[in-house]
C-alpha cells in the first residue's frame, strides 16, 4: 500500500472531527447530509481502522503496505461505511418524521434520497462500483420496509453496521469468530452519543418542511 494512505486517513479523520465540531443547529437539506455522512465515515472508519490496529499489533503499518491487503481493505472500508451511513439516515429520517403529519409525504422517499446524496459527496474512483450499486439497491429496499417509528427509538436503527464490521473486517475467519463480540460492541458502542447529538441538534420542523419544500438535495 502507498505511503500516502496513511497521509489520505489522518486528512480524512481530521476534517471528520472538524465536522465533529460544529454544534450549530440541523436546520436545512445540506447540513442535515454533512452531519450524517461525517458521522457515518467517523463510526465506520474508527471502528475498521481501530480494531486492525489492534488485532495486528506491531505488524499493523507493514501489513497496511501490502497491496494485495489493500484491495480487501478498500472494499471492507466502503461496505462499512455504507453500512453505518444506512443504519444513521433510517434513524435520521425516522426522528424527523415521528408523531408529524406528513400528508402525501413517504418518508422512504427522504431517505432514499438522502442517502444516494451521501453517496454522491463520499464516494471517490476507489470506492467498486459493484459494491456502491449493491448499496443503493440494498438502501431502497430497507427504506421502503422500514418502521419509522420504530426506528427513533434508542438503538432499533443501528442493526447493520456492527454485522457489516463484523462479517468483512479484512482477517483471517478465526479472527473473525473470536472477536465477533467484541467488535459488535464497539460499533454499537460509538453510536451512542450520535444519536444523542442528532435528537439534540437536529430543528425536526425545519428539516421537514425544507424537505416538503424542496423534494431533492
Amino acid at each position: 500500500m502507498p505511503r500516502s494512505f496513511f497521509k489520505d486517513l489522518f486528512q480524512d479523520l481530521f476534517r471528520i472531527l472538524k465536522a465533529r465540531l460544529d454544534n450549530s443547529e440541523l436546520n436545512n437539506l445540506e447540513k442535515l447530509t454533512e452531519f450524517i455522512h461525517s458521522r457515518s465515515a467517523y463510526v465506520a472508519q474508527t471502528s475498521l481502522y481501530g480494531y486492525l490496529k489492534t488485532r495486528m499489533g506491531r505488524q499493523y503499518v507493514d501489513i497496511f503496505q501490502d497491496k494485495r491487503y489493500a484491495v480487501s481493505l478498500n472494499q471492507a472500508k466502503w461496505k462499512i461505511y455504507f453500512a453505518c451511513l444506512s443504519d444513521l439516515v433510517i434513524f435520521a429520517v425516522g426522528t424527523i418524521v415521528v408523531q408529524r403529519d406528513l400528508g402525501k409525504l413517504d418518508p422512504a422517499e427522504l431517505a432514499i434520497a438522502c442517502f444516494e446524496n451521501c453517496v454522491r459527496v463520499s464516494t471517490d474512483n476507489e470506492c467498486p462500483y459493484s459494491v456502491k450499486e449493491d448499496a443503493l439497491g440494498a438502501f431502497k429496499k430497507r427504506a421502503e420496509v422500514s418502521h419509522w417509528a420504530n426506528a427513533s427509538i434508542g438503538a432499533n436503527a443501528f442493526t447493520l453496521s456492527p454485522e457489516t464490521l463484523a462479517n468483512n473486517s479484512p482477517v483471517i475467519e478465526k479472527y473473525q469468530e473470536l472477536d465477533r463480540e467484541i467488535v459488535l460492541n464497539s460499533v454499537r458502542f460509538r453510536w451512542n452519543n450520535i444519536r444523542d447529538e442528532f435528537i439534540q441538534r437536529a430543528n425536526k420542523d425545519l428539516l421537514l418542511s425544507a424537505w416538503q419544500e424542496n423534494r431533492t438535495f
